[in-house]
């Protein structure tokens, strides 16, 4: 039932970008994540930042020069090092099929050189989860989270920053448990 909600709310928001403005462009993007477990029950004696990658593509619906509406598929890791006994660290490493919907503020929109910020919910379906010792079984197969960045864009190429913030909790291995994805990113885009 989870997963029926789940692709609906997704299927939804999609039609709703395609209709909400004009096709404006699409494109392939290519990243660099830097992710970490954030929450009340971090286990071992503590998470470092486990690095990652991004890959997908994107559409993009303008309501006018400064406002639009991007929609991302994107195949991304998250994760963690865990700081196990004796100082060992243990890399989890979980990857996602992600879809970002983010609402875009475009600065200057007049110049070659255009600034933007940009904030939305990413949904995501858990696909795999390992560390150096096993593949992972108790991890939630949904997870969302909200996206808030800057980039530029010049000509057909975008850089962009962001931080992804966890919303669910992504271990079932207990009710109770707080635990939660943190990821930092650097996006390449290309726009044909």
């Amino acid at each position: 039932m989870q997963k029926a909600t789940f692709i609906t709310i997704i299927f939804f928001l999609f039609t709703s970008s395609v209709m909400a403005g004009e096709f404006s462009s699409i494109g392939i993007k290519l990243g660099y994540n830097s992710s970490i477990f954030f929450g009340n029950d971090i286990p071992g004696k503590g998470a470092s930042y486990q690095g990652g990658t991004a890959l997908g593509g994107f559409v993009c619906f303008k309501f006018n020069q400064r406002f639009s509406l991007e929609q991302e598929v994107l195949i991304t890791t998250k994760g963690a090092k865990i700081n196990t006994i004796g100082d060992v660290y243990l890399s989890n490493i979980f990857f996602y099929f992600e879809m970002p919907l983010l609402f875009k503020v475009t600065l200057l929109s007049e110049n070659m050189i255009r600034p933007n910020v940009f904030l939305g919910p990413a949904f995501g379906i858990h696909l795999l989860a390992i560390n150096d010792v096993a593949i992972l079984d108790d991890i939630r197969s949904i997870d969302a989270g909200i996206i808030l960045g800057a980039g530029i864009e010049i000509w057909k190429i975008n850089l962009d920053f962001r931080i992804n913030n966890g919303l669910l909790n992504f271990d079932q291995s207990a009710d109770d448990i707080d635990l939660k994805n943190r990821t930092l990113s650097i996006m390449l885009g290309f726009a044909f």
